[in-house]
């Protein structure tokens, strides 16, 4: 991935502050979408939407957190880390849920088997996502090592 330069930065941040400031009210306006019945679905949801949420189990709440579509996959990255975190949780038991807008998904969560080769594009769904809304300055966190490595698939419930 390239550098970004100062010049970026600045010409994104009027975009990313205005998503950010918009997708609470996209939210509020908008009805829950279909539940997904396949993978593929989930995939186009996860695309069609601006706001992510995840949570370990069902009785956890709900964090923020981008999800990432590549082919029909969906991934997601850790970029906070500390002991006791979501993904540690969803390590033990791969159950939980996704909140994308307003429509709640039964999930499970796992590390992908072909971790490896799937991170390079991931990488690039994490760059194309990033630049949709503005935010390409945070390209580098989302995909230096560690967050590569915290990288986890999202699959429908009962479709591992």
């Amino acid at each position: 991935m390239e550098d970004v330069s100062t010049f970026q930065i600045i010409a994104e941040i009027p975009r990313f502050i205005a998503c950010q400031a918009l997708t609470p009210l996209k939210r509020a306006m908008s009805a829950p979408a279909p539940a997904p019945e396949s993978q593929a679905e989930l995939a186009k949801l996860v695309n069609g939407t601006l706001h992510h949420e995840i949570r370990a189990g069902y009785e956890h709440r709900f964090i923020r957190l981008m999800f990432v579509a590549a082919d029909d996959r969906v991934f997601c990255r850790q970029y906070q880390f500390s002991e006791r975190s979501w993904r540690d949780v969803f390590l033990k038991n791969p159950e939980g849920q996704a909140r994308l807008d307003n429509t709640v998904v039964n999930i499970d969560a796992h590390v992908p088997l072909d971790l490896n080769d799937t991170i390079p594009t991931v990488d690039r769904a994490y760059a194309r996502a990033l630049a949709k809304i503005g935010a390409s300055f945070m390209l580098a966190g989302a995909v230096e090592t560690h967050a590569q490595n915290s990288t986890m698939e999202l699959v429908l419930a009962g479709n591992c």
